[in-house]
C-alpha cells in the first residue's frame, strides 16, 4: 500500500464502503466520509486526498454538490462520481459544476472500477507537476523581477556617476577603419558642445572637432587598433569646442574583442585637462 495514494470514498450505505474496501484496501490508503458534511470536515482537517469517489445520492447533500466544493477548496483532487442514475441531466450538472473526472455507474465491474482509480491518479499526478512548475515559474519570474529591480537601481547609479564622472565614456565598433558608436555618456555635451545623439548619428562629429595633426594621430591610433597591433592606447590632442574655444583631451582606449569578421569592438574615455595643463604652465 502506498501512503501517498490516499483515496476518499464518500457513501451512506455500509455494503458499498465494505465493498470498496475489499477491493482496493489492499492497494491504495482508502479513507471513508458517511456524507458530505463528514468528508469536508476531514478535508478542513488537512487530510488530503488524491482522488475522492462519491456518491451522487446521498441525503442534505449530494454528490456534485460535495464534489464541487472540494474542487474549490482543492483543485487538485480528481473526482470520480457512483451513481445508480442514467439521468443526463445528472452528468451534465456533475461535468459543470464539479468538473468529474470519470462517472461509475452502480454496481460497477471491478476491473473497470480498479482502472477508473488508476486513471485518476495518473491524473491527479500531472495536475501535481503542473502544480509544482507553475510555482517554480512563479518563483523564478519573482527572482527575475527582483533583479531586474536590482539591475536598474545598479545602471542609475551608473549613469549618474557617468553623467557627472569628468571623463566621457563610450564604447564603439570598428568597421574597416570606421568607427561607429554604441554608447556615448551623457556628459559629452559638456565636453564638446554636441549632444550625445549626435555623435552617434554622425560618428564623423568627432573627427569634424579635432585639430588637423590630432585627425591624423587618432586616424593611425584606430588603424593599429583595427590591424590587431595593440589592444591599449592613449592619446593627448587638442579639439575645438562648439563655441570656438580649444580643449585638450586625452583619449585611453581598449580593445574589448573581435565581434564578427573584421568588426572590433572598443571601449574608451575622453578626458579634459585644460584646466591641469594651463595650470602646470602657468608661470
Amino acid at each position: 500500500m502506498n501512503a501517498t495514494e490516499r483515496i476518499l470514498f464518500v457513501d451512506d450505505q455500509p455494503e458499498v464502503i465494505d465493498l470498496i474496501e475489499r477491493q482496493l484496501g489492499h492497494s491504495y490508503e482508502c479513507v471513508f466520509a458517511r456524507s458530505g458534511a463528514e468528508a469536508l470536515r476531514q478535508l478542513d482537517a488537512g487530510e488530503m486526498p488524491a482522488v475522492v469517489v462519491a456518491d451522487y445520492s446521498m441525503p442534505n447533500m449530494d454528490g456534485v454538490t460535495l464534489l464541487g466544493e472540494i474542487r474549490k477548496r482543492a483543485p487538485g483532487v480528481v473526482p470520480i462520481m457512483l451513481t445508480a442514475h442514467a439521468k443526463l441531466d445528472v452528468a451534465i450538472s456533475a461535468l459543470h459544476e464539479a468538473r468529474v473526472f470519470r462517472f461509475l455507474r452502480k454496481p460497477w465491474q471491478r476491473e473497470e472500477f480498479e482502472h477508473a482509480i488508476a486513471a485518476a491518479l495518473d491524473h491527479h499526478h500531472l495536475l501535481e507537476r503542473e502544480r509544482r512548475l507553475k510555482e517554480e515559474l512563479l518563483a523564478t519570474n519573482r527572482a527575475l523581477d527582483a533583479k531586474v529591480e536590482e539591475l536598474k537601481e545598479t545602471n542609475q547609479l551608473l549613469e549618474f556617476w557617468v553623467e557627472f564622472s569628468p571623463a566621457v565614456l563610450y564604447s564603439a565598433d570598428i568597421v574597416a577603419g570606421e568607427i561607429n558608436y554604441t554608447y556615448v555618456g551623457k556628459n559629452f555635451a559638456r565636453l564638446a558642445g554636441y549632444e550625445r545623439t549626435e555623435l552617434r548619428r554622425f560618428p564623423e562629429l568627432w573627427h569634424s572637432v579635432l585639430e588637423p595633426e590630432a585627425l591624423v594621430l587618432r586616424a593611425e591610433m584606430l588603424g593599429r587598433i583595427a590591424a590587431g597591433e595593440s589592444r591599449d592606447e592613449a592619446l593627448h590632442y587638442r579639439i575645438r569646442h562648439r563655441s570656438g574655444k580649444q580643449r585638450r583631451i586625452v583619449e585611453a582606449v581598449h580593445v574589448l574583442g573581435a565581434l564578427r569578421g573584421s568588426t572590433v569592438e572598443i571601449a574608451g574615455s575622453w578626458l579634459d585637462v585644460t584646466g591641469a595643463v594651463e595650470a602646470v604652465s602657468a608661470p
